[in-house]
């Protein structure tokens, strides 16, 4: 990689890696499992060993200083792979199981805004466009339906299901009391990879939603060597929207819907030693 300062306010980089990205060792082996004659058998035995997978990445990005209060990044990023790995919870277990494509590629653009717009406000906002796109079946056929596997060995391939088009967040924290912090938080997601019913898998998004969150945080100084203790109150999902993470249809390796979290309040602390 190479870094480019212009100026004490903009900074330039580029950088390219070659990658290798063994699957994970855990896995559950289907085929070694009597499932023939019930309704786990698979419609395809086919039963290639996973590859590891092995990517030319790059990326460029640039900082910049507006003025005192304020900056920006950007990043863009491609990553061309052979052996496109990717892993699905397939069935009712929690393990997730491992499979590759022949060939993919994955693209996107980051960009984040942070301000401080006064000594003890202080804000930040990120968004996130990207894509990622599998072609060709390389392993994990037992896992997998007929009708996904012609998809994905179709000339246009499909889109991998952890595959989200738009996702962005933003932060805002107001200090008082002095050692006192009240922050919000907004996410927004365009939603995951989906199907209609009879469609090409992949080939759409499950509805989009926004999650606010709240944490009012106060700092305790203890008296040993500079430690201190930090009590925390947060709460998730504030309006206590209920939305779906992914609809557990139409995309591959998600046999099983999840929700969002409820609205749901937590105390933690935090000792600083």
């Amino acid at each position: 990689g190479i870094t480019y300062k212009a100026d004490p306010a903009n900074v330039f980089h580029v950088y390219y890696g070659r990658q290798f990205t063994p699957p994970n060792l855990e896995a559950i082996s289907f085929t070694k499992l009597n499932t023939a004659g019930t309704t786990a058998a698979p419609e395809n035995t086919t039963n290639n060993t996973v590859r590891a997978e092995r990517a030319h990445y790059f990326e460029v990005g640039s900082y910049h200083a507006l003025s005192r209060w304020a900056t920006v990044q950007l990043t863009g990023y491609y990553k061309l792979a052979h052996f496109l790995s990717d892993a699905g919870q397939f069935g009712t277990t929690p393990l997730l199981n491992y499979f590759a494509f022949e060939r993919g590629w994955q693209r996107g653009i980051d960009g984040a805004l942070k301000l401080q717009l006064m000594e003890n406000l202080s804000a930040r906002g990120n968004v996130a466009w990207g894509q990622c796109k599998g072609y060709g079946l390389q392993s994990g056929h037992v896992l997998l339906e007929q009708k996904e596997i012609n998809d994905i060995n179709s000339q246009g391939g499909v889109f991998c299901d952890h595959s989200q088009t738009l996702t962005s967040s933003g932060v805002v924290a107001y200090r008082f009391l002095e050692r006192t912090t009240l922050t919000g938080q907004v996410l927004f997601a365009s939603g995951l990879r989906t199907a209609e019913e009879g469609g090409k898998t992949n080939s759409t998004h499950s509805p989009s939603y926004t999650v606010y969150n709240m944490s009012l945080t106060h700092v305790i100084p203890l008296p040993w060597d500079n430690q201190k203790l930090l009590l925390g109150f947060d709460v998730v999902n504030l309006l206590d929207q209920q939305y779906l993470i992914n609809q557990g249809e139409g995309s591959i390796g998600l046999g099983v819907s999840h929700a969002g979290m409820p609205r749901s309040f937590f105390f933690r602390g935090q000792w600083f030693f």
